[in-house]
This record gives structure tokens, sequence and C-alpha cells, in this order.
């Protein structure tokens, strides 16, 4: 998330006849020309991260149902949504991003108060615009990572320095080293996916300790997109040739993929269809 700064400093702007003047950010227009009177200091809180469970649809929905009947229409419409309803607040905005819906939700967050509990303005003061509001999906959240290597992608980005800081994430991974994911990224280019998949099959064969939890298709998928641009990967292609290629394994090689790691099916392509393609 991020709030919208102006370049000036808090409460400095000023107008052409010297009057002080409130950036626009996260303050309403109400406010202009009253800072001195407030007395106010405004600085971009950071709020302690938040993580709450995945809904279902059906979940979401029976939770938004039970909530506007005890509650009435009102309470999706303020602030205290988000710090009282934490778990169906962000579920919601989770989904609305996903269909790219437009909504008012995200601009609930800059008044609330876990992202204010230290500001001196007064919340009936701050600005609900989502336009101030970025709401970017992350496939990886590194602080929640549990798997000990690197999402391919991650380590595609650090090898080719695109990234430098990833660099700091991927000590001690040599699992996965600079010549082989070329190597994956050049068979690609050729629509060869067997030769990718048999390299990790047998990478993690030599890391028998190696518990993972993303499948094949999800490795091979994001580095495609990543290493070879999304304009460049026609993804109902990619489907096709990662069932050609899982189909060509031979019963030793099946032996180490998991349920994950089978191709698409029916189900997974139409919900593709309804949330759209992978965004990274």
């Amino acid at each position: 998330m991020a709030r919208s700064a102006s370049t000036y400093g808090p409460l400095d702007k000023e107008d052409a006849g010297g009057q002080k003047l409130i950036p626009t950010g996260s303050l309403p227009t109400t406010l202009h020309g009253t800072a001195d009177s407030l007395g106010l200091e405004w600085h971009l809180p950071s709020p302690d991260p938040i993580t709450v469970p995945y809904l279902s649809p059906l979940v979401v929905w029976k939770e938004l149902e039970s909530l506007l009947e005890n509650e009435g229409d009102h309470a999706i419409t303020v602030a205290d949504f988000v710090d009282h309803h934490p778990i169906v607040f962000w579920n919601l905005v989770w989904y609305f991003r996903r269909l790219d819906l437009p909504s008012n939700l995200p601009g609930l967050i800059l008044s609330s108060e876990h992202c204010n509990k230290y500001s001196k303005i007064p919340r009936h003061c701050m600005s609900e615009d989502s336009k101030y509001v970025l709401i970017q999906m992350l496939w990886d959240n590194m602080k929640l990572h549990q798997d000990p290597g690197q999402p391919l992608y991650i380590l595609w980005n650090a090898h080719t320095q695109k990234y430098p800081m990833v660099h700091l994430l991927q000590k001690g991974d040599n699992s996965f080293n600079q010549e082989l994911l070329k190597n994956m990224v050049k068979s690609i280019k050729m629509n060869d996916v067997y030769g990718p998949m048999s390299q990790i099959l047998e990478t993690l064969n030599k890391c028998p300790h190696f518990k993972r939890q993303r499948s094949l298709y999800r490795e091979i998928l994001f580095l495609s997109l990543v290493a070879l641009g999304r304009e460049n990967i026609d993804i109902d292609a990619f489907d096709k040739e990662y069932k050609i290629a899982y189909d060509r394994l031979t019963p030793s090689q099946v032996k180490s993929t998991h349920n994950c790691d089978r191709p698409p099916s029916t189900g997974v392509m139409e919900c593709r269809k309804t949330f759209g393609e992978p965004y990274l």
C-alpha cells in the first residue's frame, strides 16, 4: 500500500500569495488554509504488516451478508470496517483487485486506525480517495516464505541483476545457478518444456531433504513470463506444451512429482478466465 506524498515537506507548500496550503496527498481540500490553526504535522505512518486468512468466495459472501444484516450498509463505507472486520475487508480488497473492479474499499485504509496509530491529524479530516492507494499483488511474499529455495523467477532476477537486492535472499541457495537457469530459458524459447521440467526434477532429486510447495508448472511458467516477457508468452500454448512434456516423463521421474505438478485442469483454466492471467 502506498499513500500519496507531495514533493514538498508536510504542510510546507505555499501558493503565489504566500499562504500555506496543505499538500493534497491524503488530506482533503477543506483543510486548505487552516494548517496553522490546527497546528498539525503530517508524517507518513509505517503501519505494522497484517496477515489474514484467505476466504473462499462463498464464505466471503456469507460473512459480508451477516455483517450487513447486523450492522447495516453503513458498516462497509467507513474506516472502522478495516479495523473491526479485517478478514472480510482484506479478502474483499483482494477479490476486487483480482477481478479488476472499481471499489471504495482501498480509500478506507487511509483513515483507518491501523494506518494512523501515531498520527496527530483527526481521522475525519483525512481523505478516503482510493486513487491514493496502490494495491499490488505479490505471488511470493518473502516475509512469509517457507520453502527452502527461492522461486526460479526471483533467482533469475537476482542473477541478471535486474533487482540486485534479491541477492540478499539467495545466500546458500546454489541449487539453481545462473547457467542452469539460462539453459532452461533457452529451452523454453524453443518451445521445449520437457527440458526444464527434467532439469528441475534432477536438481531436486539431489536434495532429498528439499520439501517444496511450489509446483513445476508454476516454476516454469513464472520463469518464462519474467525471463522472456509477458508479451512473448501465450499461456494457452504453454499449457499445451506443458501437458506434452508431462506425458513424456519416465516412471522414475513421475515418482518425483507431486499432485500439484500435473497439467492444469479445465476448472483451473476457467478460473484464470475469470480472475485474469498471472501478473508479475
